[in-house]
């Protein structure tokens, strides 16, 4: 867990939470994140959570651009840009995880501070930008993660298409889908890309590297509903799936305003965002059909929330900032709701999800 919040972090054990409870409370969300990671290292303990996930339940599976994975519950990027602890993420019951986002090279990212908490909201503002050790030793550590790979997404991104080619080239063969980041907002020089023609050159550039499988999913910038670019993000869809994209992904943080950052502007994340993604979610599915896989991303927090949004049409859905207010249990807590939700309705199979769910019955 990287927040103060541990309300519903499971941990049967009094002590621990009253141990913890004051120093993530006095640690910066960067701090925290960091001591998240560092905790991963301990396998034993999150295989515990992964025990009761529920991952390997036939119900659960879900596809992806023709990947089938054992969940439609991923960990969106940005957790683990170094892709140091992707296997013991996997553990917790996700069905696939995100990597990076990964660059060609080494970057030092945006001067701190540049991630803060807003736990009233359940949310996160983040200028991170890209920090990372660049796509080499990323792609020596992917090699040594065996079947693991089977689950892996790596998101890459940068200003130069020469730049993004390189890293699919080294990373496309080794994991199972690339998701190119053409959206973050709080990396200068990434809007070249919402230029249709660039996102279809850099597509197809892309697409002519021979040596990878991988699906290649493109990660969007958000709109809304009156918003003055929601035909500009309609014309990406297209152009992304036209060009040859196996999938999207709904969407990126929602840019926002914010002098606490150091940088004055960042990407805004969490539960407020939900209702924003269902609706791009619908929208998307609509324009594409079954000609491309819809990942969403932006407010998951719940199974009702994966219900809604697997009701809209998508394939699988990504959470990051929940887990963060939630603790490491709420993948695996996801999953078995999911199936009960699923049992009530008397459905067998994620696709077929339709509709609100049904309440339950508490005796």
């Amino acid at each position: 867990p990287t927040s103060a919040d541990q309300s519903s972090f499971k941990f049967n054990n009094p002590v621990y939470k009253q141990l913890t409870r004051p120093i993530l409370f006095s640690m910066d969300a960067e701090r925290a994140h960091a001591m998240s990671e560092y905790a991963l290292h301990i396998p034993l303990l999150w295989k515990a959570f992964g025990a009761r996930s529920k991952i390997g339940d036939p119900r659960l599976r879900a596809d992806i651009a023709g990947l089938s994975l054992p969940s439609p519950i991923g960990l969106a990027a940005g957790y683990d840009k170094n892709c140091k602890n992707l296997s013991a993420i996997l553990d917790l019951g996700f069905g696939f995880v995100t990597g990076g986002t990964v660059t060609l090279s080494a970057r030092p990212g945006n001067p701190k501070p540049r991630m803060i908490r807003r736990i009233e909201n359940k949310a996160l503002i983040n200028s991170l930008g890209f920090p990372g050790e660049g796509v080499q030793r990323i792609t020596g550590r992917i090699k040594h993660m065996g079947n693991r790979r089977g689950r892996i997404f790596i998101s890459i991104s940068g200003t130069i298409e020469d730049n993004i080619v390189e890293c699919h080239r080294n990373l496309a063969q080794h994991v199972a889908g690339i998701e190119l980041n053409i959206s973050s907002p709080n990396t200068a020089g990434l809007q070249v890309f919402h230029d249709p023609a660039r996102l279809r050159n850099l597509v197809e550039l892309l697409r002519e590297n021979q040596g990878a499988t991988a699906p290649l999913l493109v990660k969007l910038p958000p709109w809304t509903a009156d918003s003055d670019n929601r035909r500009q993000s309609l014309a990406l869809i297209e152009t992304a799936v036209s060009a040859g994209a196996d999938g999207l992904v709904v969407a990126n943080t929602m840019p926002v305003e914010c002098a606490d950052l150091a940088v004055g502007k960042g990407g805004f994340s969490g539960a407020p965002l939900l209702e924003n993604t269902v609706r791009m979610t619908a929208e998307t599915c609509a324009l594409v059909g079954k000609d491309a896989a819809v990942v969403s991303c932006g407010g998951v927090s719940n199974a009702e929330d994966v219900w809604r949004l697997l009701s809209a049409g998508a394939s699988a859905i990504q959470l990051y900032t929940a887990m963060v207010y939630e603790g490491p249990g709420l993948p695996g807590r996801i999953n078995r709701e999911l199936l009960k939700m699923m049992n009530r309705a008397g459905i067998k199979q994620l696709s077929e999800i339709a509709g609100a769910p049904l309440p339950s019955i508490t005796h």
